[in-house]
């Protein structure tokens, strides 16, 4: 037999070849199928998915753990059935200018070297009822609280003394955004009705009369409650309720320093003629008492 001898393009060609048959060989060997890929990829989407439900459950388990604290403290069972009830009491100090009576006050002191300081600050004492909801994060309040303010002097003729009493009635809403089995952090905010009642006595000339007004009252808090049923709290609160008019009640004598208008059922005013002002707005910082049923 005859050998064909072999040319160089034919063995060119045959070289040519050899290195696809090679490139080939080393796709499927190093590139998979799109088939295998594919279940590479599924594979690690529900890796990603599974790792995601991991955490999902570790924030419900320390969610519920933080609300069960908060359960435990407010009587556990019977917040799920409800919610709680609590009464309380309390006691403020604040700042309550009363720049309406302050100057018929300053006038005294001219006119008859009376020697009563201004009104400036107030005590109140109050009570409350507060329901908190099964949610732990909201509760409601109705709070009553007394104010008293009273400044005595003396100075010609006699006692130089002026004094206010009355009351607020303030349904509350709170929120509470913070809390554990012994702290509540809250803020808590509502619309009120206040009235006062007031004397001014310049010697043998007295005075009385009374307004009242709506306003609001917006807060900060925190109870502490190192036992499930006793609770101990602070609070520093603003409350707007001026009480622009007040009528006359009662008079006795000459008009006081510093009023022109006293007559009975009408408006009382100071000597520029102008509405004598009082307030129940200010600043102020409370303590309470709170035991939860």
């Amino acid at each position: 037999m005859v050998h064909k001898p072999v040319t160089r393009v034919e063995i060119l060609s045959l070289n040519i070849t050899k290195v696809c048959i090679s490139r080939l060989d080393n796709d499927q060997l190093f590139d998979p199928p799109y088939d295998l890929r594919k279940n590479e990829a599924d594979q690690l989407s529900l890796a990603t998915e599974e790792t995601m439900k991991s955490l999902a459950t570790l924030f419900a388990v320390i969610f519920l753990s933080l609300n069960v604290f908060a359960l435990r403290k407010a009587g556990g069972g019977r917040v799920l059935k409800g919610g709680t009830f609590s009464l309380g009491v309390g006691i403020g100090l604040g700042s309550f200018e009363q720049d309406g009576l302050n100057e018929a006050i300053r006038t005294a002191k001219t006119n008859s070297g009376a020697t009563t300081g201004e009104m400036n600050s107030a005590t109140e004492y109050l009570g409350f009822a507060t329901y908190r909801f099964a949610n732990n994060f909201v509760a409601i309040q109705l709070r009553p609280a007394f104010f008293s303010q009273v400044s005595n002097g003396s100075g010609t003729g006699g006692s130089y003394d002026y004094s206010l009493n009355g009351y607020s009635v303030f349904p509350l809403i709170r929120f509470i955004p913070l809390s554990n089995d012994v702290i509540d952090f809250y803020i808590q905010g509502g619309m009120g009705y206040g009235k006062l009642d007031g004397t001014i006595t310049n010697g043998a000339r007295k005075v009385s009369f009374s307004g009242s007004s709506f306003g609001t009252q917006v807060g900060v808090g925190a109870d502490f409650c190192f036992f499930a049923q006793h609770c101990f709290g602070v609070e520093g609160n603003y409350r707007y309720l001026p009480i622009d008019r007040n009528k006359v009640t009662s008079s006795s004598g000459a008009l006081p320093d510093g009023i022109s208008q006293g007559a009975l059922n009408r408006e009382l005013e100071n000597s520029s003629g102008d509405d004598v002002s009082t307030k129940l707005s200010g600043i102020s910082g409370v303590v309470t008492y709170s035991f939860n049923f």
